[in-house]
């Protein structure tokens, strides 16, 4: 087990380090004057979500547990009396005073240690994973937020345009070159914007607050957040992507610990076979009475004992058995884990790819297309040339390609957020960042 010694020693240093970091403040912007970016929501998240701070706990309570299991049993102290004051007069006695104390002669205390170091280990760990966790959620919060505000602003435009239209309708009504029938319909297209808007800005109004939740900020505290759009690029190559995962996924982690938390068991259950030795030092005195002989003096003598219980009936062997059935389970789920951590890596790989080409085909393409094509039915409504009923058709043909493009940017956002998550590429926010690929376990 000396390689659980040196693997878990740093974990008091560890414990003092997530201390400092749960003690700190939050980076120099201010939550309510200035807009958050992503990276400083994540880093409020992780100082103030509470469920972070009863992960924290745990690594205390590990500590504590390993602290514990270097103690030795408590030294007992023995008082003995005999006499036959009660029953005669004879005035006989025996009395003695000593303390014993148990000797763990197989390592025993040394194997409990082992194995609470390694519950440290796992205890900060399942904190990564924690973080893991919260980061991904806050980063799909904060990316819905990005392509509400996407679609907000594809409103607000949308309006301006309309509101343009409107006039121009109703100028052209009043010079009799088109009916009531034209300007009502086009207000008609501006009030469903209006309220397009008013839906979006509803649904904004509770992803943030979702948001605050999930970063700590109470219901009174204001959270506001920077949803400028980031760079749309590729993903680094698959292949980087998946030792990186490998290597630093928390969850991948915590089973190869397992593994050597039931190796650590199976050692405490054969060294648990030989029971504690006790010795007992002491003290006797005692004093005879002999009919018909002279009074007899008290005599005083040194007791020792030893304890040694045998393993005979018990060797604990079923412990032993079930610690090995435990490893080789712990086992099997990693190389399961590790399996489904790549396809996952590859799969999410894959389709922020496809995304990219989708909104490259967008950007490139459709969009120019569909502006040209509702401002040139608009330019023909102006001059006579078309209906207010096909300007109406070109402008939603517009909404709906512009409001498909930030559904896809949002998938694509969203998919980009997945795939960090899935390799753990926020480590360098996370208090104790872990990596598995100097796991010393066999596991891999």
């Amino acid at each position: 087990m000396l390689f659980l010694l040196r693997q878990y020693g740093c974990c008091r240093a560890t414990v003092m380090l997530l201390a400092l970091v749960s003690a700190s403040t939050i980076p120099q912007r201010s939550t309510a004057a200035t807009d958050m970016i992503l990276s400083e929501v994540m880093q409020a998240a992780l100082i103030r979500n509470q469920d972070l701070e009863a992960a924290r706990s745990q690594v205390n309570a590990a500590m504590g547990r390993l602290k514990q299991a270097g103690r030795w049993p408590n030294t007992r102290l023995d008082l003995s009396n005999q006499s036959n004051k009660v029953l005669s007069t004879g005035g006989e006695f025996t009395r003695s005073i000593g303390f014993s104390q148990n000797f763990p002669i197989a390592g025993r205390i040394n194997r409990s240690m082992d194995v609470a170091r390694v519950d440290v280990a796992s205890a900060l760990t399942e904190v990564n994973e924690a973080e893991r966790t919260l980061l991904a959620d806050v980063a799909r919060a904060y990316y819905d937020i990005v392509a509400i505000d996407q679609q907000i602003s594809l409103r607000e435009k949308l309006i301006t345009i309309d509101k343009a239209l409107v006039r121009a309708s109703a100028a052209r009504q009043k010079m009799g070159e088109v009916s009531e029938i034209d300007v009502n319909t086009a207000s008609l297209e501006l009030e469903r914007l209006r309220q397009q808007q008013t839906v979006l800005a509803g649904k904004r109004a509770a992803v943030l607050k979702t948001l605050a939740g999930l970063s700590g900020f109470g219901v009174e505290e204001g959270l506001a957040v920077n949803t400028t759009l980031p760079a749309i690029v590729p993903p680094p190559p698959v292949e980087e992507l998946r030792r990186q995962a490998l290597s630093q996924r928390p969850d991948l982690r915590l089973l190869s610990l397992a593994a050597n938390r039931a190796r650590g068991e199976q050692l405490l259950a054969k060294a648990s076979a030989w029971e504690d030795w006790t010795v007992s030092l002491g003290i006797e005195r005692d004093k005879l009475v002999i009919t018909g002989l002279p009074r007899q003096s008290t005599d005083t003598a040194l007791l020792l004992r030893l304890s040694v219980p045998i393993p005979i009936l018990n060797r604990n062997r079923g412990a032993q058995s079930a610690a090995a059935a435990d490893a080789m389970t712990a086992h099997y789920k990693r190389s399961a884990l590790q399996m489904r951590i790549e396809n996952e890596v590859t799969g999410r790989h894959a389709q922020v790819m496809r995304l990219l080409d989708a909104l490259t085909a967008y950007r490139d393409r459709t969009l120019p297309l569909s502006r040209r094509t509702a401002e040139l039915a608009r330019q023909a409504y102006r001059m006579g040339q078309l209906s207010i009923a096909d300007v109406v058709q070109a402008q939603r043909q517009e909404i709906d390609l512009n409001a498909s493009y930030i559904d896809t940017l949002a998938m694509y956002l969203q998919a980009r957020a997945d795939l960090k998550t899935a390799t753990a590429g926020w480590t360098t926010l996370m208090t104790h960042p872990v990596d598995t690929s100097t796991d010393q376990t066999g596991g891999r």
